[in-house]
């Protein structure tokens, strides 16, 4: 069927060679689809006043879309990966994209709430496939030398998601809609269907995953101390991040066009963050950085909601508060994929399971304090389960010291071949 589909048509397997030179289009062809997929997930945050009000909803009840996406994506995210185990790569970034594509149109097109969470649920069906291929497909690109920097390629999607894609996204919804931002998305996502199409080539499966890989890595203390702080740390940034409109809108009277430079504040602090984690986890180790992550966290968002009135002072917490938050991520999926080793797949798909699940939870738990109490609420509640997560960590410090711990996420991926198999 995917033959007939032309999934299986592209560039031909015999002429390609691993990205030398300037031949990186396939992997910045996978750093493309990892922008879309996340800019379409986070999208509702920076235009969540707009879809609450266009759609007749609280804010608590709009952030649901966030929810929805990020529990499928994580339910589903171990079944998906195993089912998908023996599927063609790039067929499997074209099914994702396609799904993306029809998920973002229906959500341009929704007449009621219902319709608008039912779109969004049906896109997180194939998110959480994406993150447990990504990494292994953009390093089975390149010769086995520029592994890490395919891998910092195809992961540079989420940080410029968050420093362009969310932030203009608001910015389109303020001036044209909210409705406009999911129809950029889909005709984005069409783009990029092409572009995998022509750029990346056919890459057989090299690792198959099964019930029993995820039960041997669950056995695994370090492991599981790193799921347990993603759980709690992510449960209470999406409490807070998913509402941060309706706080700076409602409690601190910014104007509503600003919303989206002070997103993109963030995405750039993030970015920073990003490379700040990497360089402190080589030199102080797994569990100092996470500790020093967790606290600053706790800290801008404390100082964020109690003594902050000021448009120059909210840029300096969210600035804080994006450069601490985005380190988190990073350290602890390198924990993950260490203790992994050549299980990368399975230990990703895990990861993904509790940290969309993570998103959703928290968005959902941030909807009802909002709902309930006020727009001060969930940023309260996130900096309370941040806090929780900084003595969780203390707790389980010695079992997050995982040997020769660092960013090079790629070492735990399977070895790139020679060339891309076809």
């Amino acid at each position: 069927m995917t033959d007939g589909l032309g999934l299986n048509s592209g560039p031909d397997a015999t002429a390609y060679q691993p990205a030398t030179g300037k031949n990186w289009l396939p992997v910045w062809a996978v750093g493309l689809t990892v922008f879309v997929v996340t800019t379409t997930e986070m999208a509702p945050v920076g235009i969540l006043p707009q879809i609450a009000h266009d759609l007749g909803v609280s804010s608590g009840t709009a952030g649901v879309a966030v929810t929805a996406f990020g529990l499928v994506a994580g339910l589903l995210a171990p079944i998906s990966t195993i089912v998908s185990s023996r599927i063609d790569r790039r067929t499997l970034l074209l099914a994702i994209l396609i799904v993306f594509t029809a998920g973002n149109c229906l959500s341009a097109t929704a007449q009621n709430y219902w319709m608008f969470i039912v779109s969004r649920a049906a896109t997180g069906v194939i998110h959480g496939l994406l993150w447990s291929i990504v990494a292994a497909t953009a390093i089975r690109l390149v010769h086995p030398k520029d592994s890490v920097r395919a891998t910092s390629i195809a992961f540079s999607g989420i940080s410029l998601a968050l420093v362009f894609g969310v932030p203009f996204g608001s910015l389109l919804g303020t001036a044209t809609g909210w409705r406009s931002v999911f129809g950029a998305l889909a005709a984005l996502s069409i783009v990029n269907i092409m572009v995998v199409w022509l750029f990346i080539p056919r890459l057989t499966p090299v690792e198959t995953v099964g019930v029993a890989d995820f039960r041997n890595l669950l056995r695994s203390s370090a492991l599981v101390a790193a799921l347990g702080i993603t759980l709690v740390v992510v449960v209470g940034n999406y409490a807070a991040y998913t509402y941060i409109a309706p706080f700076i809108i409602g409690e601190r009277g910014i104007d509503p066009s600003l919303v989206g430079p002070l997103l993109l504040l963030y995405g750039v602090a993030g970015v920073f963050g990003n490379f700040l984690a990497g360089y402190t986890l080589d030199r102080v180790g797994s569990a100092p950085a996470v500790l020093g992550a967790l606290a600053l966290t706790v800290s801008g968002s404390l100082v964020l909601l109690f003594s902050i009135d000021s448009t120059p002072g909210m840029i300096i917490l969210l600035a804080l508060w994006g450069l601490s938050y985005s380190g988190l991520p990073v350290v602890l999926q390198t924990i993950v994929l260490r203790v992994a080793g050549k299980n990368s797949q399975s230990a990703t798909s895990i990861y993904v399971l509790v940290f969309n699940c993570s998103i959703a939870l928290g968005a959902l738990f941030g909807g009802v304090a909002i709902d309930e109490i006020g727009s001060r609420a969930p940023i309260l509640a996130g900096a309370a389960l941040c806090f929780t997560s900084v003595i969780f960590n203390i707790m389980m410090t010695g079992k997050l010291r995982v040997r020769n711990c660092s960013f090079t996420t790629a070492t735990s991926l399977p070895t790139p071949t020679a060339g891309p198999e076809r």
